[in-house]
């Protein structure tokens, strides 16, 4: 167990934030009157050092390089956040409060009453083609995506209509204040370009593949499926004087081990998205330099709505979570950098109940619960996890062996793993990971009434927990913000419910040579703002 566990799916489930398939429409909630008006303008933070300078290759090392550059509906995690220097977005979080801000879209209104959302967009801004970024462009993108059933919420639009040249509007059938985050994330190409690349559907389709026609501050100069991309400073970019680098170039090292050495070597300039504990320890004692993101979410997951399941009754659920040492698991995991969670929410997180710890470990008080459930003796089950969870699954696996319940754990592939959790559902217990969202909105995109993530139904939610979600979503409420409050509730009756059992926070950060400056991932794991990147003369 004290071998170091690599969470390499964090960005594939980061990535789920932002396309899904499309479940059923949810019921049309009250309306209100009066429209709301978002934030107007994107962040341009400034680093505090001197500078900053222009030029310079970005040397950059990842786990994982974009295999689909511009067909959005094909397009896996590491796709959709390493082809940001080429494909910006609508809107994203603006702050680590969750703050959405405007990126091609300058503003949008959300009318309750009317049921419509529409996207007020930035003016003057072209394609790498030098086709215009305009409404039409963002109503022939977002059709795509819901045309392949990949748009998140997408059942809840009815029809796009522009307005003018840059005023597209939805209409609705249902709203709330998740949706402008969700739809905020949405990446544009060229639709010029596009439709230019073939004569059928089949070749477009294959074309974008291949290729990507973004609005971004990079073209892409050259791509190597599973080795590397390199981008080329875009010089018609639309912020003026950005960006600062001359090129960015990505290649993929799979083997943390390999990509620490390269660190240490000066042969990378910087280490994307880094959750190996072992080599943030090690590097750290190198003096290198180090950007903080917000982890993942890792916690056990119940097939509870099965009524023939042991964990449909709570006494069992709860009698795990008392178990279950997390303090102790997250030290030995983590070495410190892990943090213990005793409800659905991290400490760092805005939906976080202060004081909130509904089953601290108590073995003695898991027995007793077991023995009340009918199961003096425990019972055999079994928890299915991937190669690079079974450190944490063998001391789940000795934990719950010490109340009585003898646990297998289920190895599976990444294939069998995801289709399962995303797709078909598991029999027992699912060891998994989800994000972090600066707005708490995460609640809604992994355990909400219609969740983008697991959507499988294994998980059984209570109508008191369904209520106090669905109340955060009244039209009343704006932004994430102004349901915080509902939202704490939400997270209290699921810790009432024993849903689910939280395990700890991860740590992750990008690790970077000291004249390297971003901000990467600070904000979130799918939130890189390329055109600000600069390095210092070295």
């Amino acid at each position: 167990m004290k071998r170091i566990l690599f969470f390499t799916f964090a960005l594939i489930l980061a990535s789920m934030l932002i396309f899904s398939g499309c479940g059923e429409p949810e019921e049309t909630t009250a309306p209100t009157t009066a429209p709301t008006t978002a934030p107007t303008t994107a962040p341009t933070t400034q680093p505090t050092t001197a500078g900053p300078e222009y030029g310079g290759t970005l040397r950059c090392v990842a786990g994982a390089i974009p295999n689909v550059l511009g067909y959005a509906p094909e397009k896996a995690p590491s796709d959709n956040f390493y082809m940001l220097p080429v494909i910006e977005r609508l809107a994203e979080w603006g702050d680590e409060e969750g703050t959405m801000v405007g990126i091609l879209a300058e503003s949008w209104d959300i009318d309750s009453e009317a049921l419509t959302f529409t996207w007020h967009l930035r003016q003057g801004v072209t394609f790498h083609d030098g086709t215009p970024w305009n409404a039409e462009a963002c109503q022939w993108n977002f059709q795509m995506l819901l045309d392949a059933n990949r748009l998140t919420m997408g059942q809840f639009i009815d029809s796009l209509d522009v307005l003018d040249e840059y005023t597209l509007r939805m209409n609705l059938n249902k709203i709330d204040w998740v949706m402008s985050e969700q739809w905020g994330l949405m990446s544009p190409i060229s639709p010029t370009a596009y439709e230019n690349s073939g004569s059928t559907e089949e070749e477009r389709i294959a074309w974008a593949r291949e290729n990507a026609v973004g609005t971004g501050p990079y073209t892409v100069a050259e791509w190597q499926r599973d080795d590397h991309i390199n981008f080329v400073k875009n010089d018609n970019y639309w912020r003026p004087g950005l960006p600062y680098l001359d090129a960015i170039e990505i290649r993929r090292i799979p083997d943390p081990m390999v990509a620490a050495a390269m660190m240490e070597a000066g042969e990378a300039d910087i280490w994307f998205a880094v959750s190996s504990v072992q080599n943030i320890v090690d590097l750290q004692a190198k003096g290198l330099k180090f950007v903080w993101g917000p982890g993942m979410f890792l916690a056990i997951l119940f097939n509870s709505n099965d009524p023939e399941s042991y964990f449909a009754d709570k006494l069992v659920r709860e009698a795990i979570e008392y178990a279950i040492n997390r303090p102790e698991l997250a030290e030995m995991l983590g070495q410190g950098l892990y943090e213990p969670l005793h409800q659905m929410a991290s400490s760092t997180w805005p939906g976080y109940v202060e004081g909130y710890n509904p089953r601290p470990y108590d073995p003695d008080k898991a027995r007793e619960l077991l023995e009340q459930a009918g199961h003096p003796n425990g019972f055999k089950t079994t928890l299915l996890l991937m190669e690079t969870g079974i450190d944490a699954g063998s001391a789940i696996k000795a934990y719950l062996g010490e109340v009585g319940i003898e646990v297998e754990l289920d190895v599976a592939d990444i294939g069998r793993y995801f289709g399962s959790v995303f797709g078909t559902g598991w029999s027992d217990m699912v060891y998994s990971a989800s994000g972090i969202n600066p707005s708490a909105t995460d609640l809604y995109i992994h355990f909400g009434p219609n969740p983008v993530t697991y959507r499988t139904g294994n998980i059984y939610k209570t109508p008191e927990y369904l209520a106090k979600c669905e109340a955060a979503l009244a039209p009343q409420f704006k932004t994430a913000a102004e349901a915080m409050a509902k939202i704490k509730e939400a997270i209290r009756q699921a810790g009432e419910d024993a849903m689910i059992v939280p395990l700890f926070r991860t740590a992750e950060c990008s690790i970077m040579q000291t004249y390297v400056h971003t901000e990467y991932p600070k904000i979130h794991g799918i939130i890189w703002r390329p055109y600000n990147d600069w390095m210092e003369a070295h």
